[in-house]
């Protein structure tokens, strides 16, 4: 018998469960995170600010999809530089690295928005250019990261969430999954209370 989705899906629970969470630098606990990363978002939803989501391959990917969400959903004008012109063009005039930056640049965003990062590696040069951005500039950020502890999206965001496995895939598929607890829970759909 294989038992190799059996064991894949197994592990998939260890990732889940292992996961660390941080504000400003301070472990937390799961509960407590989720709850005063919500109540971030009932600020900025309150204070007509938005959501800038950013993400490279995959996590670009759920950076869109999730803007979308955030923006039907839960009622959060969210963005995502997945216009394939915009993206091009900024990373022919400034560089790749900075393209993210520039995009957010052009937004304009206030100590009112949230910018949100995935990246598996948690050290993409165009993310951790972002995250450096909103430290400087006192911009609300939530990075979502993997592979080894203690990358520069761990460090730099003021909500971090790490996911301690060692494959692009596990780290993505649990990403989403919290990606999709963030809103759900912002949305009080009650089903898993």
């Amino acid at each position: 018998m294989d038992n190799y989705a059996k064991n894949y899906i197994d592990t998939f629970h260890i990732g889940i469960n292992n996961t660390k969470y941080k504000i400003f630098g301070e472990k937390s606990e799961q509960s407590s995170f989720f709850y005063k990363l919500n109540e971030l978002a009932k600020k900025v939803k309150q204070s007509g600010g938005r959501f800038f989501l950013f993400g490279n391959g995959a996590s670009a990917s759920f950076s869109n999809h999730m803007a979308l969400d955030w923006s039907t959903n839960g009622g959060i004008l969210a963005l995502c530089l997945s216009d394939s012109a915009m993206l091009t063009a900024l990373a022919n005039d400034f560089d790749f690295e900075d393209c993210f930056l520039e995009f957010l640049k052009i937004n304009s965003p206030t100590s009112n928005d949230l910018v949100i990062t995935t990246s598996s590696s948690g050290n993409s040069k165009n993310i951790v250019k972002i995250l450096e951005y909103c430290k400087e500039n006192n911009i609300n950020s939530f990075g979502l990261s993997g592979l080894n502890e203690g990358n520069k999206t761990e460090i730099l965001s003021d909500f971090s969430l790490f996911v301690p496995m060692k494959t692009y895939g596990m780290v993505e598929c649990i990403h989403q999954l919290f990606h999709h607890i963030f809103l759900d829970k912002f949305m009080c759909i009650e089903e898993w209370n």
